[in-house]
């Protein structure tokens, strides 16, 4: 499945390799609101990846966790990632479905995660000044309609320009980059996201920032040779939303980014910037869990 500035096919073979499982400690955690043990839950993970969600909670006692995205090829590294999960029945499904649609029987799960997904769901019918999102609308609406009484929706993923800008350390705000493309992006903002949840049919918002975590794994995001690597490119979408904005608003291209942290680093200031910038992200996190509950 290719999304507007991602082509996951490609991605799927190197995503392990960098990015972590961001927020998945207080979704396990938010899980405890369910007031059931962890092995009589079901949860449906949308935009599943290769599964390193999925793994952490069944790792931790979820009971099952079935498994959907638009990607093929993703979907089988999470397969084969799950592979004893899949076989003792604790993944009962594994489809591949193309959000928003969800074809799936009402009311069978106790809580649904989607993370890191939502900036994904590009519609012509976007327009911020209205907070018209089509897509994310119809998503949110099937999410409640599959869950069971009182089931939890959890989310995550980056609000407002302090997280974008906080995402990486890389010497251009991601927070410029992201406007230029909206609305083909969904940045939403606290209340946004909030009144977009209330309005699909859910209830009681609850807002965490994981600040000791990082998007990629730590030895990479602190790497400074990481935008080097073109696999960590592929694997951090933040490279494709620069490819797109320099083809469609002549923003700095991947090459003249590459060239300028270069200058840094022969001039010795690369290391502080990262200081720099790990320490605005120790203040605003890179991203944010959302949980709500079926009104």
């Amino acid at each position: 499945m290719a999304t507007l500035w991602e082509n996951y096919e490609t991605v799927a073979e190197v995503y392990d390799k960098y990015r972590f499982p961001i927020g998945s400690e207080m979704e396990l955690l938010a899980l405890g609101k369910l007031g059931k043990p962890l092995k009589d839950l079901h949860i449906a993970d949308f935009g599943c990846g290769t599964g390193n969600y999925a793994k952490y909670f069944l790792g931790n006692g979820v009971g099952k966790v079935s498994l959907f995205d638009g990607s093929p090829g993703m979907l089988e590294c999470a397969k084969k990632k799950l592979s004893d999960y899949i076989a003792n029945g604790q993944v009962p499904q594994c489809e591949v479905i193309t959000l928003p649609d969800t074809p799936l029987a009402d009311e069978q799960f106790d809580a649904i995660t989607i993370n890191y997904v939502l900036h994904h769901l590009n519609d012509e019918g976007d327009n911020p000044e209205t907070d018209t999102y089509p897509k994310i609308t119809k998503l949110l609406q099937n999410c409640k309609r599959l869950l069971r009484k009182d089931g939890l929706l959890m989310i995550v993923t980056f609000l407002g320009s302090g997280q974008l800008s906080s995402s990486y350390w890389m010497p251009v705000t991601l927070k410029t980059i992201y406007e230029q493309i909206a609305p083909l992006t969904h940045i939403f903002h606290y209340n946004t996201l909030k009144k977009s949840l209330e309005d699909a049919g859910f209830k009681d918002f609850q807002a965490f920032i994981p600040l000791h975590e990082t998007i990629l794994k730590p030895e990479h995001h602190f790497n400074p040779d990481g935008p080097f690597d073109p696999k960590l490119r592929k694997a951090f979408s933040c490279f494709g939303a620069l490819e797109l904005a320099s083809r469609k608003f002549g923003t700095p291209s991947i090459d003249i980014l590459l060239e300028k942290i270069q200058g840094m680093k022969d001039k010795k200031e690369l290391d502080e910037l990262i200081v720099k910038y790990e320490e605005q992200r120790q203040q605003f996190g890179c991203a944010t869990v959302v949980v709500m509950r079926k009104q």
